[in-house]
């Protein structure tokens, strides 16, 4: 499935309605949630989505852990038809972008290793004739891990992107920008007695590394708080691409269309780099359900603002 969505000057709330329509009525959908157990559910769109939210409580393996902390689970015997499911679903492939031109393009920062993954899968589809207007890396002031450290480490073409103390998720995308575009950081820092309210910014090259305070001082910084700052920036009119990991393209995309609207006639597709690239981190069965979980999770939410949006 490609996760793109022209939005019409009019009656564009129906076309993101018809978008998480079509996702949920996907027959792979079907296949894994029946695979686990599950029955199909019926009734509304609204009570279907919701229905399989509920359901998918049994893929939190996270239990808000870090994805990298999640316990391998027992193989079943349809993890194979699982991940053949997750193809059709768009989460264990890499399509090229539809159009040749976009008047933005996003990269969402994440797991380190993923995050670098997607700069580069930007900088090669770049390379390969996509023209980008503006380039927003969109990434958060946390700590990353050893864990996170180490995957890269292993592998020598990036290893230099983590070579010194631990860095910042911020750190780890300006210094990966560098490396795919060729063009040195110009950084600048926003400090704050509250952590989550730092931010910093960084220009390099053509592009812009965001990394936003939080719109609430209790909490750290999220990717929602991100397009809110940047979403200015954005025309009408605008074309947009977002670039993830292939995994999370459902999430990431209903994210973005929260995040963007459907007040204007805009195009937001998103995709992700090969998922082969990872080596087996983050990619497998038990992940797919666990990202699926997430998926569900962004399209219940999008129904509820499409509520919202027609009761105000």
């Amino acid at each position: 499935m490609r996760y793109r969505l022209q939005l019409p000057e009019e009656r564009a709330a129906e076309a993101v309605r018809d978008f998480v329509a079509a996702w949920i009525d996907q027959p792979a959908l079907r296949r894994i949630v029946e695979a686990e157990g599950g029955r199909w559910p019926e009734g509304s769109l609204e009570q279907r989505v919701e229905a399989l939210h509920d359901f998918s409580a049994r893929w939190d393996f996270r239990g808000g852990a870090e994805r990298l902390e999640i316990q391998p689970a027992a193989l079943k015997d349809h993890d194979e038809s699982l991940l053949r499911d997750a193809a059709e679903l768009g989460m264990t492939a890499a399509d090229r972008p539809a159009s040749d031109r976009y008047d933005h393009a996003l990269v969402l920062g994440g797991t380190a290793l993923a995050s670098i993954y997607r700069l580069r899968r930007l900088y090669e589809l770049r390379e390969a004739g996509l023209e980008i207007g503006r380039v927003a890396v969109l990434t958060a002031l946390r700590q990353v891990g050893e864990p996170e450290l180490q995957l890269v480490r292993e592998r020598a073409e990036i290893a230099a992107i983590v070579d010194d103390s631990p860095p910042t998720e911020f750190d780890v995308m300006v210094r990966a920008t560098e490396l795919f575009s060729g063009a040195s950081a110009t950084v600048e820092r926003m400090p704050n007695p509250n952590p989550n309210l730092e931010s910093a910014q960084a220009q390099v090259g053509d592009a812009v590394v965001l990394a936003a305070p939080s719109a609430d001082p209790e909490r750290r910084a999220n990717s929602r708080d991100n397009y809110d700052v940047y979403a200015s920036q954005i025309g009408l009119a605008d074309s947009v691409l977002v670039v993830t990991s292939s995994i999370y393209l459902p999430y990431q995309f209903f994210i973005a269309l929260q995040a963007l609207g459907w007040e204007h006639p805009r195009t937001i597709e998103a995709v992700g780099f090969p998922p082969e690239w990872m080596r087996g981190v983050l990619t497998g069965p038990q992940n797919v359900l666990q990202e699926l979980r997430s998926a569900l999770f962004g399209a219940h939410n999008t129904l509820r603002a499409l509520q919202s949006g027609a009761e105000g």
